[in-house]
């Protein structure tokens, strides 16, 4: 279960949260006034998918303790710009991740709410941004122990709250389509049910879920929406 202490999920929040408050003061200073130069003007929409992987082998020096991770999620957003380069809309992310060895472990998260992205300049190939999300989250977990005489099987399942940041750059071509790349925090807090089996011994608890993925995106932006 990636169960973080507090102190880490905080060092992140104040530093990212301190980027994004950067950007509006940063736009504040630039005297230049919003125009057509940007392709993220004011009244268009902007419809994407984006992506992220991971893959990773831990092994423990002092034994044979092997974990093998791997992680994906896949994000839908669609929104509309109210402002010159400030887009607002909502998004729904699912993440799953698989972890294989002593431990086979495997969880999944569905968010679902509303964000607010930030782009930085008006320069017409494209912009660095900024997004942040917060909303609903529904989390499940497996975890079974194999090295045991008698293996034990955890089910885990809860919902809770969700925060998502963002940072990275959006390149444009032909005024309409984008590609993204950056990465995103996860920051979830979560109430679960933990059932033991086969002992059937049920435990409520709650955890924090952070989590930070490069990120890849292909967007869609039009005068109009789709119909």
């Amino acid at each position: 279960m990636k169960v973080n202490h507090c102190k880490r999920i905080n060092a992140y929040f104040i530093f990212v949260l301190f980027l994004l408050l950067s950007f509006p003061l940063q736009a504040q200073q630039n005297k230049s006034q919003d125009s057509l130069h940007t392709p993220f003007r004011k009244g268009r929409w902007l419809t994407g998918l984006s992506g992220n992987i991971s893959s990773n082998t831990n092994k423990e020096r002092s034994s044979d303790v092997k974990l093998i991770t791997n992680e994906f999620g896949l994000n839908l957003s669609t929104g509309k710009f109210i402002k010159d380069r400030w887009l607002l809309g909502g998004n729904l992310r699912a993440d799953r991740g698989s972890s294989s060895g002593n431990i086979d472990r495997t969880t999944e998260s569905l968010f679902l709410g509303p964000f607010t992205s930030y782009y930085l300049t008006e320069n017409e190939r494209g912009s660095l941004f900024a997004k942040l999300s917060s909303g609903y989250v529904r989390y499940g977990e497996e975890t079974s122990f194999n090295d045991l005489n008698n293996p034990i099987q955890e089910i885990s399942e809860g919902d809770g709250f969700g925060v998502l940041i963002g940072l990275g750059y959006s390149y444009v071509i032909n005024d309409q389509i984008a590609f993204d790349i950056g990465f995103d925090l996860n920051l979830f807090w979560v109430g679960i049910d933990q059932e033991q089996q086969p002992s059937g011994i049920i435990d409520s608890q709650n955890i924090s879920i952070s989590n930070t993925a490069f990120s890849f995106g292909f967007n869609v932006i039009l005068d109009d929406f789709f119909f």
